[in-house]
């Protein structure tokens, strides 16, 4: 199964923290890049990751949350979405939702992960299968707190 990166930067949209009351009833991310949106929408892991201090040098990364998506959506009249978006991909209700997510983002610190992430554009991107395991331990680490949608 495809697992994506998408980045937030609290810099442009403010800090993961101030979504999250939504997001832990109905997670999603926004993005305009296609292909992945649709691929994503079919169940795919999408990690939703802040991005503080945007100069390159002192950039760091903060996993917020990661989700299974299984919807994309579009606004009606062809609108964007907040920070001119065309896609959501939205999980399920939080009843249902598979995915976890911290109260506050924590740091990644994996150096291959980072400098992946520093490589790559602020869109939706898929991540190569060797780096997911660092993502994961994130959140398997008991000290992080990472809590389950469900």
């Amino acid at each position: 199964m495809a697992a994506y990166a998408v980045k937030h930067s609290a810099q442009e949209h403010g800090p993961l923290t101030g979504i999250l009351k939504i997001v832990r009833k109905a997670p999603y991310s926004y993005t305009s890049k296609e292909p992945e949106a649709s691929q994503a929408a079919f169940g795919g892991d999408i990690y939703v990751i802040e991005v503080r201090d945007e100069t390159k040098r002192n950039r760091s990364f903060w996993l917020g949350y990661k989700y299974r998506a299984y919807e994309k959506h579009m606004r009606a009249g062809g609108a964007l979405w907040p920070g001119d978006y065309k896609f959501k991909n939205a999980g399920r209700p939080v009843t249902i939702a598979e995915g976890s997510y911290f109260d506050t983002p924590v740091e990644i610190t994996d150096p291959l992960l980072n400098d992946w992430l520093r490589a790559k554009p602020p869109a939706m991107t898929e991540i190569p299968a060797h780096l997911v395991s660092a993502l994961e331990s994130v959140l398997g680490n008991p000290e992080h707190g990472a809590k389950a949608f469900d």
